[in-house]
């Protein structure tokens, strides 16, 4: 049997796409043939089930993600990183549902791997955030007294509730104007 021969990224893109707009469950077999452009036994052969593209589209996703917001981290000054952080939050969840946060809500209580494997994922933004307020505090430009686990749990939160409001309104104005408001409670006065 011939392997079939495709852009491995091109298809976790468009499989991406799929779960991001429909979710593990309401995306069909026949919507993933027709975003990605393989067919069923092609998928199976690749990824070895739905779930499997599924949790390779994950992969894919949060590499994507982790290689922009660390680059974006990574600003002279901490705080600017976070807030252009915070921004690029806010654009990608108005051009679509979070996949990482859509899984959660969706599959965790069924599927116990894939439910660790976002917990990793979100740990990871944790320790993230956590670096870029540490580094902050070094610059001398949070708050003072400034408890960083608290802290990283505050803009954590902000995340999250940007992602969910995002799905309820689709106000950029007033999702954009949430980014400064939550920088101004850091910022050192």
């Amino acid at each position: 049997m011939r392997i079939a021969e495709f852009d491995r990224v091109l298809v976790l893109e468009n499989a991406m796409q799929c779960f991001r707009t429909k979710g593990y469950a309401g995306t069909t077999m026949q919507e993933l043939v027709a975003a990605i452009g393989l067919h069923p036994g092609s998928i199976y052969a690749a990824f070895g089930s739905k779930r499997g593209l599924l949790l390779a589209a994950v992969d894919h996703y949060v590499c994507q993600k982790r290689t922009r917001r660390r680059q974006i981290l990574d600003q002279s000054s901490p705080l600017a990183g976070l807030e252009a952080y915070l921004n690029l939050v806010v654009e990608d969840t108005l051009s679509g549902a979070c996949l990482v946060t859509r899984m959660l809500m969706e599959m965790s209580e069924r599927d116990a791997e894939l439910a660790e494997r976002m917990q990793q994922i979100c740990q990871e933004l944790e320790q993230d955030i956590y670096q870029a307020l540490e580094r902050a505090v070094a610059r001398q430009e949070l708050l003072q007294p400034s408890d960083i686990t608290t802290l990283t749990a505050y803009l954590l939160v902000v995340i999250q509730g940007i992602i969910t409001f995002a799905q309820c309104s689709k106000d950029k104005a007033l999702l954009r104007e949430v980014v400064p408001c939550a920088i101004r409670a850091l910022r050192k006065v």
